[in-house]
């Protein structure tokens, strides 16, 4: 073979290597965290002194943290690689955490409230008894995810939450628009007052979640489970509802038909 077949050849092996790799979870969060790394935010010079230090290892997070609060500045680990990290009880409150790649990592008890968690990576994040009040989840990927948490207004627009299991979970007045919800556990969650238009919710489970004056409106509920929902003051203009089911504890609003709805009596 000519010595241009050769390096022809080499470049397509190379070429698909790569998207083999990119093919699979733990890889695709390398490609999808990029672009944040390549763009981080303007930084003070305290803020870039307190990233580096955070970013040395466990022994100089709290230090840092103190730092950043001290000196009155952000904690800034956007488009960080925290692959895997144990950051249980940590305080990143307020941190902007953009497009951070969170994969796997260890949040049990992390307070994250009003963090910025636009697009970051949380795929098989354990964020059992965080504080993500007021933080903003919107495109950020949490399937996968444990998230026996505290999401009191929490912006999960546009989230991947597909499989995430959010039994308990409380999402008052969340706002989950468009929020990918496929399979999802929200078995006893408090979503009352959160806004769910447009959701794909095909297949959760709502069993016994509190839906007093959610807005399901336009949302695909398509194969989920209601059995023992209250759903008497939801609002379900638009929402689908073919092969929902529902039993004699489920309740609905004045009027409504879950039957003609499409939605199965078990």
């Amino acid at each position: 073979m000519s010595g241009s077949r050769l390096a022809l050849a080499a470049v397509a092996a190379l070429a698909a290597a790569g998207a083999a790799r990119r093919g699979s979870p733990a890889r695709q969060r390398r490609y999808s965290t990029s672009q944040a790394r390549r763009s981080l935010p303007r930084m003070t010079a305290e803020e870039r002194k307190i990233r580096r230090l955070w970013l040395e290892g466990p022994d100089h997070r709290e230090q840092a943290r103190e730092l950043a609060d001290t000196l009155g500045v952000r904690l800034v680990l956007a488009g960080a690689d925290l692959t895997g990290a144990g950051l249980d009880e940590l305080n990143l409150s307020g941190a902007d955490l953009r497009g951070a790649d969170l994969y796997g990592a260890s949040l049990n008890g992390a307070n994250l409230s009003e963090a910025n968690l636009i697009r970051a990576y949380l795929y098989g994040a354990d964020l059992s008894g965080a504080d993500l009040s007021g933080a903003d989840l919107s495109g950020a990927d949490l399937r996968g995810t444990g998230l026996y948490a505290n999401l009191f207004r929490a912006n999960l627009s546009g989230a991947k939450l597909s499989g995430a299991n959010l039994t308990w979970a409380d999402l008052y007045g969340a706002n989950l628009s468009g929020a990918d919800l496929r399979g999802t556990d929200l078995r006893g969650a408090d979503l009352s007052g959160a806004n769910l238009t447009g959701a794909d919710l095909y297949g959760a489970s709502l069993s016994g979640a509190d839906l007093d004056r959610t807005d399901l409106r336009g949302a695909d509920l398509s194969g989920a489970n209601l059995t023992g929902t209250d759903l008497r003051d939801t609002y379900l203009s638009g929402a689908n509802l073919t092969g929902a089911r529902y039993d004699e504890d489920t309740t609905w609003p004045t009027g409504f038909d879950p039957v003609a709805a499409g939605a199965t009596n078990e």
